[in-house]
């Protein structure tokens, strides 16, 4: 019989039995998302070459009179140097004569014949862009273990990198239990709910970058469970289960684990909702079995699977954003389990998002976060500070209330 723990044991129990993926050369445009495993270094100087940065011409010295003797544009290379007294036509991007000491805008200049006048002051070095101003051939740009976003995606294409070595994305297979379940385009029977909990699963999973798949409902019977577990299992990095982690005499997910051979490191946390959750290893690959109810599922889901997928795709566990925030309204709770209640913030501070019983979801819709309420707490008077874990959806512009 497993041991109630609390949720910060739960949690490091969890990070502690999950390994890191092995890291991939993944195709650039694969990439955005991952966690970088090398440091990305410049394999050249850039700008490559000295350029202009203007639609003009290029000096060899800085006369107000020079002689015009010839053009480059971009992709162009002159093949003559600028000496003192002559200049050429250049566009942006080009790349400057030898012998430039200068890009004077066309706007500031008169041409006659091979004649140029410039008609407004000039300095050594304007509107020139030199090699290497950017960056220099071996600077670390970007250090491992970093979360690329589209920005870094574009500095690799600068460098010249088709691919880069990531932790590849977690593949999740998410396994429904229930004989209470129907999908979702099927009417309902007289006791019968539809399949919602995979649905929000995996748009959780694909929040955290994750890859995952649902697979058919499986009814209540320990053969059909097994089944369902050993397809999971042949395709996916982890498994997430959600139902049948209670201890009724229909849950059937701990016991069909153990009779696959499952490590069983924990199941029950003292915290509401979510107190039936499980986690373990299945052959290696780490799983956990999450409770039926909607809001249970979902909230275990961001508390305990987010840093997991989190831990299993090169990162340190990450969790949700939290913030300390003001009570709007006075919160009751009982002692002795952690409480996570949905809330929603406004200027006057955050107040409860509707009722908290665990199987109406649609305060989950209606709030920005979760609140966490310590075990030893029986209440907190409105105008107390709590902790507020965020919905990673929640705006900025949310929490300036």
């Amino acid at each position: 019989m497993h041991q109630l723990i609390s949720v910060d044991q739960a949690l490091a129990t969890i990070l502690e039995g999950t390994a890191t993926l092995a890291a991939r050369h993944l195709p650039l445009e694969e990439a955005a998302g991952r966690r970088l495993l090398e440091p990305l270094v410049a394999r050249e100087s850039h700008p490559y070459f000295a350029s202009s940065a203007m639609d003009g011409y290029a000096l060899g010295s800085l006369d107000r009179v020079t002689r015009l003797v010839g053009a480059v544009a971009a992709g162009e290379t002159a093949d003559f140097t600028l000496q003192p007294g002559l200049s050429c036509r250049i566009f942006t991007g080009a790349p400057v004569p030898a012998g430039t000491v200068a890009v004077v805008p066309q706007e500031e200049t008169e041409v006659l014949a091979e004649q140029l006048t410039c008609t407004a002051p000039m300095e050594a070095g304007q509107h020139v862009r030199p090699a290497g101003e950017h960056f220099s051939e071996g600077d670390a740009l970007l250090p491992s273990g970093r979360l690329l976003t589209p920005g870094d995606i574009g500095l690799a294409a600068l460098l010249g990198y088709s691919v880069l070595k990531c932790t590849p994305r977690a593949r999740v297979a998410l396994v429904a239990t229930g004989d209470e379940l129907v999908e979702l385009d099927q009417p309902l029977g007289p006791a019968q709910v539809r399949n919602s909990n995979v649905y929000a699963m995996q748009a959780q999973a694909q929040a955290c970058g994750a890859e995952a798949w649902r697979l058919p409902i499986t009814p209540d019977q320990p053969e059909a469970l097994r089944a369902a577990l050993e397809k999971a299992w042949d395709s996916a990095d982890a498994i997430v289960t959600c139902g049948g982690a209670s201890v009724g005499e229909r849950d059937y997910v701990q016991s069909v684990l153990r009779d696959l051979g499952a490590e069983l490191h924990l199941w029950k946390v003292a915290m509401r909702p979510g107190k039936p959750l499980g986690f373990g290893l299945l052959r290696g690959k780490p799983f956990v079995a999450l409770p039926g109810n909607p809001v249970s599922c979902y909230v275990t889901f961001e508390l305990f699977v987010r840093p997991m997928l989190d831990k299993l795709q090169g990162g340190p566990g990450q969790g949700l954003d939290c913030m300390q925030v003001r009570l709007a309204e006075t919160i009751h709770k009982k002692p002795g389990l952690r409480f996570f209640v949905r809330c929603r913030l406004s200027s006057e501070g955050a107040r409860l998002a509707g009722s908290q019983a665990s199987h109406l979801f649609r305060s989950v819709a209606e709030s920005d976060g979760l609140l966490e309420l310590p075990e030893e707490i029986q209440s907190l008077p409105e105008g107390a500070m709590a902790r507020m874990l965020l919905w990673p959806w929640v705006s900025a512009s949310k929490l300036r209330g």
